[in-house]
């Protein structure tokens, strides 16, 4: 038994997901990304510092000094946290990679998993479309090199939204309208607009905004439902990152959402998700940052994103691309009493799996002596016999 929310994983799925997230990484490193690891435990308090529910609904502990300590719930924060201490003399901007997991208790009601392994690039230092323009393509550029060819990223913004909530007159209420506003929890929208008062015109727009499409029309409405100079800031910008997407040859693959809201409260103006077939959920997530830093006393803007590695696993395995774990390993009969023999084949790169001369006969590739000789038998039907020069060169080692 093992606790919900969590899961073991087994061969040959653990070789593909490793393959995974080794194209993941080359990725993030072909755009000059350094890669990070940050501790599985954190102070609480450096996730209790975004005040976001999600992130300080995690598993506590207490030290031998009596600190409480966190499994990390999120990697966005210990990135931010571990900037802030070790990278202020550096010159900006600085890009980050990781590929770690974390742990929430599960939700299944919330879509919220317990365990979950994710690859994420941060981008610290730059307040401008084109760095929020080459975190969402070098997303796109992550999912195509896979060989996901029917992925979906969804461009929104959040700072359209505090704007228009801004305009509301919520005062003492403003940041539970928005906490509603994330959860979609219509009913508690009217509630708290009701009790402050908020005028109906003005809340029609919000309700009006969450339905549009990102088509050219829903863009001309939207632009039309601005009422202050926020808005129409966030929206000229939110059109800025897309062209530059397309620039980069993601037209296809981007397409703007005027009702896309993250349930994080530390994004702070662009942001969004992608989908592909197989996964019911979203395989991706990111978007802007910029007051996140400023909880770890360094006033630096941010943006990055984090994949989900197994349901990007679950969207390649609907698209028939994934990629191959382990290479095939030689089941060689008798080679634990003939290492000499199969350590020749390990240092020709054949990975190779010494059994007992009685072992039951293995699934193909396999080795094993036959009178003065040896057969072997490839996965692709293929079968060679004779002098153990004969099986090398069957091999093409010799």
């Amino acid at each position: 038994m093992i606790p919900e929310g969590m899961r073991d994983v087994l061969p040959p799925e653990t070789g593909q997901l490793r393959a995974i997230e080794a194209a993941l990484c080359r990725r993030f490193e072909a755009y000059g990304y350094g890669e990070v690891r940050t501790p599985w435990l954190e102070y609480a308090e450096t996730l209790e510092a975004v005040e976001d529910d999600t992130l300080e609904a995690g598993y506590r502990l207490r030290d031998q000094q009596g600190h409480e300590l966190m499994a990390r719930t999120d990697m966005t924060v210990p990135v931010a946290r571990l900037a802030a201490a070790r990278f202020r003399d550096r010159p900006l901007p600085l890009r980050f990679f990781y590929v770690a997991p974390s742990i929430r208790p599960w939700a299944p009601q919330r879509s919220q998993d317990g365990e979950f392994m994710q690859a994420g690039a941060e981008l610290l230092g730059l307040h401008s479309a084109a760095a929020d323009a080459e975190s969402v393509i070098l997303l796109c550029d992550c999912l195509a090199a896979l060989g996901l060819r029917d992925f979906r990223v969804n461009l929104g913004t959040v700072a359209f939204y505090t704007a228009l909530v801004d305009s509301l007159g919520l005062d003492d209420e403003r940041e539970k309208f928005l906490e509603a506003l994330a959860d979609r929890d219509y009913p508690l929208l009217e509630t708290i607009a009701g009790n402050a008062g908020v005028d109906q015109d003005a809340l029609k727009v919000l309700w009006r905004t969450l339905r549009l499409s990102g088509t050219r029309d829903g863009l001309n409405q939207v632009r039309k439902m601005a009422s202050n100079d926020a808005m129409d800031d966030a929206i000229r910008h939110l059109v800025e990152v897309g062209e530059l997407v397309d620039d980069a040859g993601f037209e296809d693959a981007v397409s703007l959402d005027f009702g896309l809201y993250q349930d994080l409260t530390y994004y702070s103006g662009v942001i969004f998700e992608a989908y592909a077939p197989g996964a019911g959920l979203p395989i991706a997530s990111g978007g802007r940052y910029d007051g996140l830093l400023e909880r770890f006393e360094w006033a630096i803007p941010g943006v990055g994103f984090a994949i989900a590695v197994n349901r990007l696993h679950e969207a390649l395995e609907e698209a028939g691309a994934v990629p191959p774990g382990a290479p095939a390993c030689i089941a060689f009969a008798g080679g634990l009493a003939d290492p000499a023999r199969a350590m020749e084949l390990r240092r020709a790169g054949w990975a190779v799996a010494a059994l007992p001369d009685d072992a039951p006969a293995p699934p193909r590739p396999r080795l094993h002596r036959s009178g003065g000789g040896y057969v072997l038998e490839l996965a692709d039907g293929r079968e060679a016999s004779g002098s153990w020069r004969d099986i090398l060169r069957a091999l093409g080692i010799a």
